[in-house]
């Protein structure tokens, strides 16, 4: 007979769904006998979605929450719920409710969070609510207690990863976490491992994984996308770990062994160190079609600043090699308004980015805002220089750099614009890819984009940007699950 019923809500905000976390989750309470249901939404379903959780009558609702817009979504959703039921239980977890438990708890709708790794503490949790056991004691959680926040230690790390799997049976439609490729192929995103060694001083992963990284096994990832090869034709795959490539060996592996299901690497992320024609070589041999590098800045002085172990040389030398292989698209990310940064150097980098344009055709260059993540080191650098977090969790929807909501305030010399100035910026150097187009028309347009967005990076010119309008109108029309 099976337990009590649990819900897990996951928002997205982009055009694809990708709730690989909750789908651990909801695997490892399914396997512990407990009815889940998952609701996977985009930010426009969340008023419907409030009635079909409260149907459920849940033992407590899950929210699985990155600092962002899906912070404030979640907090709206949660505020829905606990009107319509002031008894319901809300759970969250996930990297935010980590990185600041005590903040989440404060917000009267929020009644449990969550920290590190759910699948086992998921379970304890649900066991302790379902037999009416305290919390006391429990490791990894934060609940309140009268009027008094009670924040236990983190609970060590999972070691076997293979002990944990995804259900994705879970979910109620799988087509909304598929896109359809230009040549045919059905793609999804996938998670081979953990964390990152690294230790740049943006990344939250200096708190959340403690700078380690762990594995699933080659088995592991080769059988269960081999499932989804014959249960759901997926014949592609974008590998969503932090840091695909931290054991070459194994990776390779992976890829040799997926090759031989026709199953292909859509994207993948390496460190630009780990590049080498040998690497490059074998990549395109296995039929990997994009890498992602960050690159982070054009200027040492930052890259030293955020401890990326990069120089303006090396990156110049790792693109020189990736300019011979034509056959392997780049996405080749960097971040301006670091804290400290000027506008100066925010120009070397700019600058720096149509340089590796020009050497990379088939490129997207990106300059993302910074965003001071919560556990950061640069969190604490930020807020020394001027930054103020929000004061509740409705206000993390402007630590999105894709919307162009991040206001640097950290930046002394920045102004009400500079917000507007960083998001066309970026803008733009997506528009720098300047490869061969499937059609005269499209190879003609991207032409165009091309030499009209160079030059606006060039000059620093960013005023009546029609081109962006045209990326926004072309993006949609090609990815038609983007929702309004």
């Amino acid at each position: 007979m099976s337990k009590d019923r649990i819900a897990l809500v996951r928002i997205e905000t982009d055009e694809v769904l990708h709730p690989n976390g909750p789908l651990y989750i909801g695997g490892a309470l399914k396997k512990a006998g407990y009815d889940v249901r998952l609701f996977n939404i985009f930010k426009g379903d969340m008023a419907k979605t409030v009635e079909r959780v409260i149907e459920t009558r849940p033992l407590f609702v899950g929210f699985s929450t990155l600092s962002g817009a899906q912070t404030k979504y979640s907090y709206e959703m949660s505020k829905a719920l606990k009107e319509r039921d002031g008894n319901i239980k809300i759970v969250w977890g996930g990297v935010h409710p980590t990185m600041l438990p005590e903040e989440c708890l404060r917000e009267d709708c929020i009644d449990i969070v969550c920290m590190g790794e759910g699948e086992e503490l998921a379970v304890d949790l649900a066991d302790s609510l379902s037999q009416g056991r305290g919390l006391e004691g429990m490791a990894g959680i934060g609940y309140k207690k009268g009027d008094a926040l009670s924040v236990s230690p983190r609970r060590p790390f999972i070691e076997d990863l293979d002990a944990f799997e995804p259900d994705w049976s879970l979910l109620d439609d799988f087509e909304k976490c598929v896109t359809l490729l230009p040549d045919g192929r059905r793609e999804i995103g996938f998670i081979a491992s953990r964390g990152c060694p690294y230790n740049c001083s943006f990344c939250y992963n200096l708190k959340f994984n403690a700078r380690r990284w762990r594995r699933h096994s080659i088995e592991f990832v080769v059988d269960r996308i081999g499932y989804l090869r014959k249960r759901h034709d997926i014949r592609a795959v974008q590998f969503h770990d932090d840091n695909f490539f931290v054991d070459m060996a194994r990776a390779m592996e992976i890829l040799e062994r997926l090759k031989k299901i026709d199953v292909v690497a859509t994207s993948c992320l390496i460190r630009l160190e780990a590049i080498n024609e040998d690497v490059l070589k074998r990549l395109k041999g296995l039929g990997v079609r994009r890498i992602f590098v960050g690159w982070e800045s054009g200027t040492d002085r930052v890259l030293k600043l955020i401890n990326k172990g990069l120089t303006r040389e090396t990156i110049l030398e790792k693109f020189a090699i990736l300019s011979k292989f034509r056959d392997i698209s780049v996405t080749a990310a960097s971040i301006i308004g670091f804290p400290t940064e000027t506008w100066d150097e925010i120009c070397q980098t700019i600058d720096f980015g149509v340089r590796l344009s020009e050497m990379v055709p088939d490129i997207v260059v990106t300059f993302q805002t910074f965003i001071p993540y919560p556990g950061s080191d640069l969190y604490h650098l930020a807020m020394q220089n001027g930054f103020s977090p929000p004061k509740d969790m409705s206000g993390y929807d402007r630590f999105d750099t894709f919307a162009g909501r991040m206001d640097p305030t950290w930046l002394p010399w920045a102004d009400e614009n500079t917000k507007t100035i960083f998001y066309r910026i970026d803008k733009y150097g997506k528009l720098l890819t300047h490869s061969k187009g499937s059609n005269i028309v499209r190879t003609l347009g991207k032409d165009l984009l091309y030499k009209m967005s160079k030059a606006r990076l060039k000059k620093k010119f960013f005023a009546f940007p029609w081109e962006i309008a045209v990326l926004y109108y072309f993006n949609r029309y090609y990815n038609p699950k983007c929702p309004v």
